[in-house]
């Protein structure tokens, strides 16, 4: 599995160059702005690497769902998935380098952000209303419990929400990868555009009935306590990550059983 991850990063490896050479074109704008007091430059350099924070995420999941998609629609696919690994191997090892690749990519460009704005910010005094609005957003980080806002509560619910997102992208990674099955086992001589508007479909017709089946098991009700708060994301948690795994094992039975390559 772990050559197959090897060979998903080869795969992607000129466009995470990119990225990574983007990211230093746009800090070293910052630090040039800084250091000669060009607010231009600074704001330019910032807005841009706040912006691709979202678009090379975004882009990476994109990649990793077109990926599997490519594989299945070109013959030359049957040399992943005849590879000496099990059909469930194929599946996950594409899912866990998508994830890897997403979250340090995106960790990658949220890091310089933080300390250029830290950067920025470190040498203003900062008035009673800018501090109301820290106060409001260390608030959300807590689930907007009110109450005493500490660094415990903080990086606990933080290290929560940071959890079910992941959770979150498997579960939407899993259901793309269904979907696309699906559409590969319904139909094996259709190409193109009929495929993908198939895969669509089903992606959506998928995610609607996690989301409504999601909502039976945990209906909405109102959070007073960190503790609900925690249990809830608990709970959609062990719910997203079950959906995900039903998703990957029929994918993986179908790429054994039903998938002709």
């Amino acid at each position: 599995m772990l050559k197959l991850m090897k060979y998903e990063f080869r795969k992607m490896r000129t466009v995470l160059l990119i990225m990574v050479g983007a990211l230093v074109v746009l800090e070293a704008g910052f630090l040039i702005g800084d250091k000669i007091d060009s607010y231009r430059l600074v704001g330019i350099s910032l807005g841009l690497l706040t912006a691709l924070v979202f678009a090379v995420y975004i882009y990476i999941l994109l990649a990793g769902i077109k990926s599997y998609s490519n594989e299945l629609n070109d013959k030359t696919g049957y040399m992943t998935f005849m590879a000496p690994v099990s059909p469930l191997g194929v599946v996950v090892s594409k899912l866990l380098f998508t994830i890897i690749a997403a979250v340090c990519v995106t960790a990658l460009f949220g890091t310089a952000v933080y300390y250029d704005f830290a950067m920025e910010f470190r040498d203003l005094e900062l008035d009673p209303e800018a501090m109301q609005g820290i106060n409001f957003a260390l608030s959300l980080m807590t689930g907007g419990l009110g109450g005493e806002i500490t660094l415990f509560r903080v990086i606990l619910n933080l290290a929560f929400e940071a959890g079910t997102v992941l959770i979150e992208i498997m579960l939407t990674l899993c259901t793309a990868y269904l979907a696309i099955t699906l559409s590969a086992t319904f139909l094996q001589n259709k190409r193109g555009f009929i495929r993908f508007a198939v895969s669509a479909a089903l992606f959506i017709a998928l995610s609607f009935i996690t989301s409504k089946v999601g909502g039976l098991i945990h209906p909405a009700e109102n959070v007073e306590t960190t503790a609900q708060l925690l249990r809830l994301l608990g709970i959609q948690a062990a719910v997203d990550f079950a959906f995900a795994a039903l998703f990957a094992g029929a994918s993986a039975w179908l790429l054994d059983r039903k998938v002709s390559l």
